[in-house]
C-alpha cells in the first residue's frame, strides 16, 4: 500500500478515537464538542487525503475543500477558548470570529476559482491558501496560551502544543511549497502521522480540563500586538502576491517593477509601524470594540506612578508630571500650572507646547474658581461647541484660542486646588467619556500630591539656605560680643591704670587679639560657611596651652596648667586656641575668685587629652543632656548667646575630635577634648602628605 495512504489512514483513525472520547467519556467537559467537531473533520479531511493518495474517488479541488474545513475545526476550538468565559466581552469572541470565518470563505472561493482556466496565471494559489490558514493558527494559538493566566496554562499546555505543532508543520511544508514549486514526498507522506502523534496531546489536554474554570483574560498588550502583527502578517502576504503578479505581467520590466514594489511596500510599513498616531488610533480602536473598559486601569497606573517617580530621568519633574498624565490618554503635551505662596498659579512646566509666556491666574479667576469649587475636568472642545453646558464658566482667552488645548485637568489637593494641568489634543481623535474623566481626575489629585511634595522640597531647601545664613550670623555676633567685651575691659581699666606699662603692654596685646579675631571673622564672612576652614597643620598642645593660660590672666581664678611635653595634633591652631579660651573664660564665669580652674594635657592611647576642669556652680542633668551643644541656649541669662559650646563642638568635630563632659550642681564641671595624635593612624594620610610639602 502507499505510504502516503497509511500515514493518512492512521490520523484518521487517531482521530475518530478523539472524537469518539469527547462523544463519550468526556462530553460534559468544557470545550468537548468543540474538540468533536475539530476531530471529525480531521478524520475526514484524514480520509479524503488517503482516497487522493490511492486515486480512488479524490479529486485536488475535494482535497483544497476539506483543508479548510478541517483547519475551520480547530480554528473554531481556539476561538471557543478565547469566547468561554461567562465576562468575557462577547465583542471579541463575533469579531474573531467574523474576521476568521471572512478569512475561511476567501479561500474556499479562491479554490473553487482554480477550475477554470482564466486563473490559471495565479499559480500557487492552493499552497498560499493553506500556508495563511496556517499562519492565522498560530496566531490563534499563541493568543490563546500568553492570554491564560499562568495557574490555568497546564490546562492547555497539550492542546496549544499539540496545535502549534500541526500548523508549524504546514507553514513549513507549503511555505516550501510556494518558494520551489516543488514538495520532497517524505514530508508529504509524514503529514497524517505527524497529526496522528498530536491526537494524545489533545486529548490529554481535554482530559485535565475541569467541569467549571475560568477562561482566560485577554491582555490588552498582547491584543495590540497581536492585532498589529496579523495586519502586518497580511500586509506582507498582499505584498508578496501583488510583487508575484507584477513580474509575471510585466514582462521584461518584471522584475524592475517587484524589486521596486517590494522597497516601497518595506517602506511605507516601516513609517506604519513606528507612527505614533496610528498606534494611538489602534489602540483606541481595540480599546473601543473588544472592551467592556477602555483602560487596563492597573497597567495605567504603574506606568503613571512610574513615570513620576523615575530617577535619574533627563526630563524634569514639571515635564514628567504633563507626560505622566498625558500618556494615560495619548496626549503628547501640556501646560502645567501651580499655586503659588500669594495664591495665584504660575506656569511652571510646559511639554510639546512651544515655550508660551501666559500670565499667572489671579486666585479669584473665574477658571481657578470653578476648578477648585466642582473639581470637573474641563473638555474645550464641548465648551467651544456649547459654552452653557458648563454654567457660568468662563474661559480666559489664552486657553480657547489655541486650537491644541484639548483639557483642563484639576489638580486638588483635599479642598485645595494645588494646579491644573492643560493637556494638549491626542495623537488619535478621542471624546472625554466618563471613563476619560474619573481617571483623569483621580489622576489629578494623585498628581497634586507630588506637585505639593515638590514644592514643599524647594521651600525646604530655601529655609535651609537662610538657616546657613542665620547661623553665620550668629558666629558672627558671638565673635564679636567677646570682642567687645575684651575691648571694654581695656576702657573700664584704662584711667586707673594708664600710666603703668605692664597694663599698655596688656591693653596693646588685647587690642591686637581682638583686630585678629575680627580679620578671622571676616575671612569666614568671605567663604560663606561658620566652621573653621584653615588648613590642619601640626600643633604642639603644651605651647598652645600655656599662651591660652596668659591669655586668661586678666580675670580670676587664674587656671592652672599640668602639661606633658611633646603632644602633636593636626589641627586648626587658631580654631583650637578659641575653643580653648572659651571653655576656660566660661570656667572662670562660672568660679568665684577664690575657686580652682586646672587645665591638664596627657595622652591616652591614640589620643590627645586636654582636660578643663572648676569647681564653680556646675549644670543640672537636664541641661547637660538636652541643651548644652544646642545653639542659643545658655545659663547665663542675658550675658551670653548659647552659641559658643555649639562652636566649639563643631569645630573639635571637624578636627577629628570631640568632647565629653561632666557636671554635677554646685560642685563643678569637667570638658574633656580628645584629638587623635600625629602619627596615630586617626589622622587623614593625606593632611600629613600635605603638611609634610
Amino acid at each position: 500500500m502507499d505510504l502516503a495512504a497509511i500515514s493518512y489512514f492512521t490520523a484518521a483513525v487517531a482521530f475518530g478515537v478523539l472524537a469518539a472520547l469527547a462523544l463519550g467519556p468526556w462530553r460534559k467537559r468544557p470545550g468537548s464538542l468543540w474538540v468533536a467537531a475539530g476531530a471529525a473533520l480531521s478524520v475526514a479531511w484524514a480520509g479524503h487525503m488517503g482516497m487522493l493518495s490511492l486515486d480512488v474517488g479524490a479529486t485536488p479541488l475535494a482535497g483544497g475543500a476539506f483543508e479548510v474545513l478541517r483547519n475551520a475545526g480547530w480554528f473554531a476550538l481556539l476561538l471557543a477558548l478565547l469566547g468561554g468565559r461567562s465576562d468575557q466581552p462577547f465583542r471579541l469572541f463575533g469579531a474573531l470570529g467574523l474576521i476568521t470565518l471572512a478569512l475561511l470563505m476567501f479561500l474556499l472561493v479562491a479554490l473553487l476559482l482554480l477550475v477554470l482556466p482564466a486563473f490559471a496565471i495565479l499559480g500557487p494559489w492552493p499552497a498560499v491558501a493553506v500556508l495563511t490558514m496556517a499562519v492565522l493558527g498560530l496566531v490563534l494559538v499563541e493568543q490563546v496560551y500568553r492570554n491564560t493566566p499562568p495557574q490555568q496554562r497546564w490546562e492547555i499546555k497539550f492542546l496549544t502544543l499539540g496545535l502549534g505543532s500541526v500548523f508549524a508543520f504546514d507553514l513549513f511544508l507549503f511555505a516550501d511549497l510556494v518558494l520551489f514549486q516543488a514538495m520532497e514526498g517524505p514530508a508529504w507522506q509524514s503529514r497524517g502521522l505527524v497529526n496522528a502523534i498530536v491526537v494524545p496531546l489533545i486529548a490529554v489536554s481535554l482530559a485535565r480540563r475541569p467541569v467549571q474554570r475560568e477562561a482566560p483574560t485577554v491582555s490588552r498588550q498582547l491584543l495590540f500586538h497581536t492585532a498589529a502583527l496579523t495586519g502586518a502578517g497580511l500586509y506582507l502576504l498582499a505584498v508578496g502576491a501583488a510583487g508575484y503578479y507584477l513580474r509575471h505581467v510585466g514582462g521584461d520590466l518584471g522584475g524592475l517593477l517587484q524589486v521596486t514594489f517590494l522597497f516601497g511596500a518595506v517602506v511605507l510599513l516601516a513609517v506604519i509601524i513606528t507612527s505614533g498616531a496610528l498606534r494611538a488610533r489602534l489602540r483606541v480602536f481595540l480599546s473601543k470594540h473588544f472592551f467592556r473598559y477602555s483602560f487596563d486601569y492597573r497597567q495605567e497606573w504603574l506606568r503613571f506612578t512610574g513615570t513620576l517617580s523615575a530617577e535619574g530621568d533627563e526630563l524634569p519633574f514639571r515635564q514628567r508630571a504633563i507626560l505622566a498624565i498625558g500618556e494615560l490618554v495619548e496626549s503628547p503635551g501640556g501646560l502645567l500650572w501651580v499655586r503659588e505662596r500669594d495664591g495665584g498659579y504660575r506656569l511652571d512646566g510646559v511639554l510639546n507646547l512651544g515655550e508660551p509666556d501666559y500670565a499667572p491666574e489671579p486666585p479669584e479667576s473665574n477658571l481657578a474658581q470653578f476648578l477648585e469649587r466642582t473639581g470637573w475636568v474641563i473638555d474645550l472642545d464641548e465648551y467651544r461647541r456649547d459654552p452653557g453646558f458648563y454654567r457660568e464658566l468662563e474661559l480666559p482667552d489664552w486657553l480657547l484660542d489655541n486650537p491644541r488645548h484639548w483639557a483642563v485637568v484639576p489638580l486638588l489637593k483635599g479642598d485645595t486646588l494645588q494646579g491644573f494641568t492643560v493637556l494638549a489634543r491626542p495623537r488619535a481623535p478621542r471624546k472625554i467619556e466618563w471613563e476619560e474623566r474619573d481617571l483623569l481626575k483621580t489622576a489629578g489629585r494623585q498628581l497634586a500630591v507630588y506637585v505639593a511634595l515638590v514644592q514643599t522640597d524647594e521651600a525646604l531647601l530655601e529655609a535651609r539656605q537662610f538657616e546657613a545664613f542665620h547661623r553665620l550670623a550668629a558666629f558672627l555676633v558671638h565673635d564679636l560680643k567677646n570682642v567687645s567685651a575684651q575691648l571694654s575691659l581695656v576702657c573700664s581699666n584704662a584711667e586707673r591704670h594708664a600710666g603703668n606699662p605692664d597694663f599698655v603692654r596688656d591693653a596693646f596685646r588685647t587690642v591686637a587679639n581682638a583686630r585678629e579675631r575680627l580679620e578671622r571673622t571676616q575671612l569666614q564672612l568671605r567663604q560663606v560657611q561658620p566652621g573653621p576652614s584653615a588648613p590642619k597643620r601640626s600643633v604642639d598642645l603644651a605651647p598652645l596651652l600655656e599662651e591660652v593660660v596668659r591669655a586668661s590672666a586678666d580675670l580670676r581664678p587664674e587656671p592652672v596648667l599640668e602639661a606633658q611635653d611633646k603632644v602633636a595634633v593636626m589641627a586648626d591652631h587658631d580654631a583650637l586656641r578659641n575653643v580653648l579660651m572659651h571653655l576656660v573664660r566660661n570656667a572662670q564665669e562660672a568660679t568665684d575668685d577664690h575657686g580652682r580652674i586646672t587645665l591638664r594635657l596627657y595622652t591616652e592611647g591614640p589620643w590627645a587629652m586636654v582636660l578643663v576642669e572648676d569647681n564653680g556652680e556646675g549644670m543640672d542633668q537636664n541641661f547637660l543632656k538636652h541643651r548644652l551643644f544646642r545653639p542659643f541656649q545658655t545659663t547665663k541669662g542675658n550675658a551670653g548667646m548659647g552659641i559658643g559650646l555649639y562652636e566649639a563642638r563643631d569645630r573639635i568635630v571637624a578636627m577629628g575630635g570631640r568632647i565629653d563632659v561632666s557636671s554635677v550642681t554646685g560642685e563643678g564641671t569637667r570638658f574633656i577634648l580628645r584629638l587623635p595624635l600625629r602619627g596615630s593612624g586617626l589622622v587623614d594620610e593625606q593632611t600629613l602628605k600635605a603638611e609634610e610639602a
